[in-house]
């Protein structure tokens, strides 16, 4: 039985990986005519003394990752890489940090192709501009050199750029490049080559993009690829995502090759829309791993051949042209590219309103901290400070809310706002000088500045633009209003970044046979939970009541994690609430034939069978705290098991399957379920007696 199911797993396996070899686990500011460097020492700016951060235990804190670049010996030596059929000058003699940031989006406004929001980096994102986040970034990492490139509202730019701080940056030039016939990246991309700005190995990065990472430590990645081939071009920097993260575009999947020792690209798919992808056989050297959850950040590190490509190469008008002509001509050109996967740290880049949304509530979590609402950072740092609350909801000075309003979890306010009887506010952003009139519910949206809203409106993932004055009670639902004109959120133009689409190449085209198939991507996590946790629990069941060996549930368990690509958190979650459903299982009257005595018995008996099992894969702090969030999940659903808790969490405490450090971290959490306060409450006793010293304990 069970070599027939590992046998069955590894079939749907090769069914639906078919080419899978190596299975994953899972300055100054001024307009630029010419050539204009800049010298001086790395810029190293760090956090304010004496800022307090409230850090909640229990809760995911990404370490700080934006740093003080220290770096003051100047490196030599760049690219060596001579793709094209003439010379790229290099200055050897001085090694300027360098950054491209490219304000536009040049294919239509990232909500939309009708939306007249077209100027990507003056977007309002937690009540600070898109380029706010990026300069910040490069400017703390100690980039001397920013080319900010624009084709719309360049004045815009201009103003909030000498406006801000980022026109008095001590160590750092801020370009303003201007070029109202680019339409595309690879436009920009030429215009920088014929002003030879470029000199040495540069970051390239979108407005859109948020991060907490230091830009340095990437460029030294880049570079130590470099030693070992000297075509690199390019180093893509991704990031692992589930494919219902808040964070990700929901329209876009990429499928990605990549030798397994080197990460050198051998694949690249920006549109799978099959279960197959095709490899060229030069390509299969060794083995080789198959990312389909990786998703594009935003942030490349380019070497100085990348500007020349451009130019030499007027097809290449957006990234996935770059890198599919990179590939195909990789034996002609001696080009390569190379990915680099986040392993700690931030960075994701906002597409659509999702994403849009997504970020922001990462922001607001605390996600990307030390950029955070409380942090100062941004154009104007001492300016509209927050104060953090409770469920993360962050208040500037002089926020007014009145008594019966209710302000839920991850909310912002800006100074000056007041908010009266009624309102109702939930995962959204309001910016300064806003007047909310009662019985107004605001969700997942965001209100700019000076708004005003009559008495009984209703928004829900809309977004207002400063200045706006809405009285109209009829529910709104995914809109921007701007000027009084109402415009519909949609998702960017698909294909708008794929203008090669219909030709194709040698290794993205999907097989004729299965153009039927139902689109998607092999192994996406979510679309096969439930299979996998009803695999989970068969095994489980019939293993405890046929007495399996510990170590074939775990071959049985392992065959089923690989065969639907789960995650580890996944297996975990999916193991804990297996074994909590197995006494239901046996028993399908279970609450109603048993007293709560007997029950507990029971479950008991089934925790005890298995606890080898769970010791197998409680294994590290993370997954202790998924162990834990499974059952409070659990017992949140099914209110007959919440008595059961305390006792569940002793036994997985004495059979030292959870520490205690996890369960009083879990604890002193802020709860995503309804009846988190409650549970909590229920297992006092237990987290009292766990705080209470050993002595004490003991006698």
């Amino acid at each position: 039985m069970i070599s027939t199911k590992v046998a069955e797993n590894f079939n749907r396996i090769l069914e639906r990986n078919p080419l899978l070899i190596h299975p994953i686990s899972a300055g100054k500011v001024k307009l630029i005519p010419s050539k204009t460097p800049a010298s001086g020492d790395n810029l190293g700016k760090g956090q304010s003394a004496g800022q307090k951060t409230e850090k909640k235990k229990g809760q995911p804190q990404p370490q700080q990752q934006i740093q003080k670049s220290k770096e003051t010996k100047k490196e030599a030596g760049t690219g060596k890489a001579k793709p094209t059929n003439r010379p790229v000058e290099v200055n050897k003699k001085e090694d300027i940090f360098q950054a491209v940031l490219l304000a536009d989006n040049f294919t239509s406004s990232i909500f939309g192709p009708n939306c007249p929001l077209r100027q990507e980096g003056l977007i309002s994102l937690a009540n600070r501009k898109f380029i706010d986040y990026t300069l910040e970034a490069l400017s703390v990492s100690g980039v001397q050199e920013i080319f900010l490139y624009c084709s719309n509202d360049v004045e815009g730019i201009r103003e909030h750029i000498n406006d801000s701080k980022w026109s008095s940056l001590p160590n750092c030039s801020i370009h303003v490049i201007v070029s109202e016939d680019a339409i595309s990246l690879g436009d920009a991309m030429r215009d920088l080559d014929g002003k030879g700005l470029i000199k040495n190995d540069f970051i390239l990065l979108s407005a859109g993009v948020v991060t907490n990472m230091a830009m340095k430590p990437l460029l030294n990645i880049h570079r130590e690829i470099m030693k070992a081939d000297k075509g690199v071009v390019m180093t893509l920097l991704h990031r692992k995502m589930k494919s219902t993260h808040r964070s990700k575009p929901k329209n876009q999947s990429t499928a990605i090759v990549v030798n397994s020792n080197t990460h050198k690209i051998i694949a690249f798919d920006a549109k799978p829309t099959g279960k197959k992808l095709n490899i060229p056989l030069d390509g299969l050297q060794g083995e080789m791993d198959i990312y389909m959850d990786s998703v594009d950040t935003g942030i490349a590190v380019c070497s100085t051949s990348v500007p020349p490509l451009f130019s030499d190469n007027f097809d290449f008008t957006c990234m996935n042209d770059f890198i599919r002509g990179i590939i195909i001509n990789e034996e002609i050109l001696g080009n390569s590219i190379y990915l680099h996967r986040l392993v700690s740290g931030y960075a994701c880049r906002v597409v659509d309103f999702d994403t849009f949304q997504g970020v922001c509530c990462d922001i607001l979590q605390r996600w990307t901290y030390p950029v955070a609402p409380d942090m100062p950072f941004g154009s104007n740092p001492n300016e509209n400070l927050y104060n953090m609350h409770k469920n993360f909801v962050y208040k500037a000075a002089n926020v007014k809310t009145a008594a019966g309003s209710e302000i839920g979890k991850s909310v912002m306010i800006g100074t000056n706002t007041a908010i009266s009887k009624g309102v109702k506010i939930n995962a959204s952003v309001l910016g300064n000088n806003c007047k909310i009139s009662p019985d107004v519910t605001i969700t997942e949206s965001h209100i700019g500045n000076n708004v005003t809203i009559g008495m009984g409106c209703s928004f829900s993932r809309c977004i207002l633009t400063d200045g706006t004055i809405w009285d109209d009670s009829a529910p709104q639902i995914g809109k921007l209003i701007m000027n009084g004109e109402v415009h519909p959120i949609q998702p960017p133009i698909e294909g708008a970044e794929d203008t090669d689409s219909e030709q194709g190449t040698d290794f993205d085209e999907i097989d004729d046979d299965a153009s039927d198939e139902e689109p998607g991507v092999c192994g996406l996590q979510d679309v096969d939970f439930n299979t996998f946790s009803s695999e989970v629990m068969e095994s489980l069941s019939r293993g405890f009541r046929q007495n399996v060996a510990t170590e074939n549930l775990v071959l049985e368990i392992n065959s089923s994690k690989f065969a639907y690509n789960m995650t580890f958190k996944e297996v975990t979650i999916g193991i804990s609430k297996a074994v909590l459903n197995i006494p239901l299982k046996i028993h399908p009257e279970f609450y109603e034939e048993f007293t709560p005595r007997i029950q507990w018995e029971k479950m008991k008996e089934v925790i005890i069978k298995l606890k080898t099992l769970l010791a197998h894969y409680i294994t590290t702090s993370e997954s202790q705290m998924d162990m834990i969030q499974a059952l409070e999940e659990y017992a949140n659903d099914n209110i007959h098991f919440r008595p059961m808790l305390m006792k569940a969490l002793h036994l997985l405490y004495d059979e030292d399957i959870l520490p205690e450090e996890a369960i009083l971290r879990w604890h002193m959490s802020p709860s995503l379920y309804e009846a988190g306060g409650e549970l909590r409450v229920m297992v006092k006793q237990l987290i009292d007696w766990l705080e209470t010293p050993d002595s004490d304990s003991d006698e």
